[in-house]
């Protein structure tokens, strides 16, 4: 079973077109058990009643009541995942709502679950990687992250600490859910992506990385991302864990 986490806020447009190349995407065996759970975290532009009327199968939609931030919208996704998942071998991807992401991705992500991996990342910084449309500045700043995180916090496989396109092993996210319950994901906005990986680095999670394909030439709505804002909270996540633990 695979279930796809999409945390969602005012992408009426990208959505939809996404959830179609979702119920397209051909994952093997596992075809027929694709479902996609949506977080919309506030949306104000409709969001919520495109993917009602959406009409795509195995799609279930949660709401909150106003935008409280990537970080919880990740959070609801995937307690709600981890709740579905009938076995720990499921596999649990987290995307961009954006339309950004190439689900044809998830089939190679699956497999190298199922050889044994616990977390697999789609990264911009293996061979094969492409990124189309992304500003300078946002690339310089995912590349000074990777360093930076790679020096400090080695991870085995790992080279994209900050790319939010993931594929979990079912039963590592119940068991980080277990041991830190809602401070599985503490940190605010953007930054909870390499807090949860770092968590999964305490796990001895095994993981491994696939090249990313990102077309931000794809994406109809302008970034949610407040880059400066997105570097304190990062820079100051990398100095908390590195002198406190």
């Amino acid at each position: 079973m695979i279930i796809v986490v999409l945390p969602a806020y005012n992408e009426v447009e990208a959505l939809p077109i996404l959830l179609g190349r979702l119920n397209a995407v051909s994952v093997g065996h596992f075809n027929s058990n694709i479902s996609v759970i949506v977080v919309d975290d506030g949306s104000t532009d409709g969001t919520a009643e495109r993917v009602r009327i959406s009409k795509i199968p195995n799609v279930q939609l949660i709401l909150h009541e106003k935008n409280m931030g990537l970080n919880e919208a990740v959070r609801t996704g995937l307690l709600a995942a981890t709740q579905s998942a009938m076995d720990d071998n499921d596999v649990i991807v987290t995307m961009d709502a954006d339309n950004t992401h190439v689900p044809a991705l998830i089939s190679r992500m699956v497999m190298l679950i199922e050889e044994g991996n616990e977390v697999v990342i789609a990264s911009r910084y293996v061979p094969g990687a492409r990124v189309v449309g992304l500003a300078w500045h946002r690339r310089l700043l995912s590349l000074l992250a990777s360093v930076l995180f790679r020096y400090t916090f080695p991870m085995t496989g790992v080279k994209d600490y900050t790319c939010g396109f993931r594929a979990y092993r079912a039963g590592l996210l119940k068991e980080a859910f277990e041991r830190w319950g809602n401070e599985f994901i503490s940190e605010p906005g953007f930054s909870c992506m390499v807090d949860i990986l770092l968590k999964c680095r305490r796990l001895d999670a095994i993981a491994n990385e696939v090249p990313l394909i990102l077309r931000y030439d794809f994406k109809p709505s302008e970034s949610k991302m407040k880059v400066f804002k997105t570097i304190k909270q990062t820079l100051s996540l990398l100095v908390r864990r590195r002198f406190k633990g």
